[in-house]
């Protein structure tokens, strides 16, 4: 998809600056800079800023004053969310709280001897759960976009490094598929999100806010080769600073589906239900800034 690059703005040297800024820095005071930013994104980056609007008034049903306002509020808390990474970066995890709504059910996975699957999306803050989980008994592999910064890459190793956590970069030349099958093979669990298409990846239409648009489903065919347990999670912001909720779910589908590419369809469609539902109670969490919908340019990708 043309419209998104997949990388973290700024470059090595802002986001340097920054982490060293927040070692030293009450966040609530770079809190009180995100409007003014914010504006400046909206006016500087139009595209991306309509994207979002459209997101809100076509697929959400907005009225035109609710759209716009909610386009400032999405990117006030985009704005936030990142922040907090960064804060976490710093050295203040132990300022964050992340409440599990279903601990029991989410750490039962983690202690089968099954590989597991965690399928999030851009909604909320999916990433901060890897930096705050604690030490996992089972290896969690990250998918991430390889295109990343060095720094950021750096940052987010630094912060996973003591929960037994290591990243997998998703690159053109497919090399993290060998590394997927190894995590798999290992009964290690992996956790990616399922709301974007990287070109020439499998993938599949659904029906997602009344407008079809494309899922990748490869993972699912992998999981269920594996005979991997799969299990969709968010983590949403509550509205309350430093503080995080975590929403998960298992993702079944019938048993009598037969063939890899329609149990792939099916677990997809399981998803896209869910995030559908996820999605239309907190619309303002959804961080795709790019036309999500736009299948026409992409049909030959």
């Amino acid at each position: 998809m043309p419209e998104w690059g997949g990388k973290t703005g700024g470059g090595d040297a802002k986001q340097g600056m920054l982490m060293r800024l927040m070692k030293h820095v009450n966040i609530r005071v770079i809190y009180c800079f995100l409007p003014f930013v914010v504006c400046g994104y909206l006016i500087f980056a139009p595209k991306r800023a309509y994207a979002i609007y459209s997101y809100l008034r076509r697929r959400q049903g907005f009225s035109f004053f609710k759209a716009a306002i909610g386009t400032y509020r999405n990117h006030i808390l985009f704005g936030k969310f990142l922040m907090d990474r960064f804060y976490v970066f710093a050295g203040h995890k132990d300022r964050y709280t992340v409440v599990n709504l279903d601990e029991d059910m989410f750490y039962r996975h983690f202690n089968t001897p099954n590989p597991l699957v965690l399928v999030g999306a851009h909604v909320g803050n999916f990433e901060i759960s890897s930096y705050l989980c604690g030490k996992l008994e089972k290896k969690l592999n990250v998918l991430t976009f390889a295109g990343e910064t060095e720094k950021m890459k750096q940052m987010r190793s630094d912060a996973m490094e003591d929960n037994n956590i290591e990243m997998i970069g998703v690159s053109q030349d497919m090399e993290y598929i060998f590394k997927l099958n190894d995590a798999f093979s290992a009964n290690e669990a992996v956790t990616l999100t399922g709301d974007r298409v990287f070109t020439g990846r499998r993938r599949q239409k659904f029906s997602f806010l009344g407008k079809e648009a494309w899922f990748p489903t490869g993972i699912y065919s992998i999981a269920d080769r594996y005979k991997a347990s799969i299990v969709v999670m968010f983590v949403l912001g509550t509205g309350k600073n430093f503080e995080y909720k975590v929403y998960a779910q298992p993702l079944a589908i019938d048993d009598s589906i037969k063939g890899r590419e329609a149990r792939a369809r099916a677990y997809g469609q399981a998803y896209v239900d869910i995030l559908e539902k996820i999605v239309k109670e907190h619309p303002l969490q959804w961080f795709n800034f790019y036309d999500f919908w736009k299948i026409e340019d992409n049909e030959n990708n």
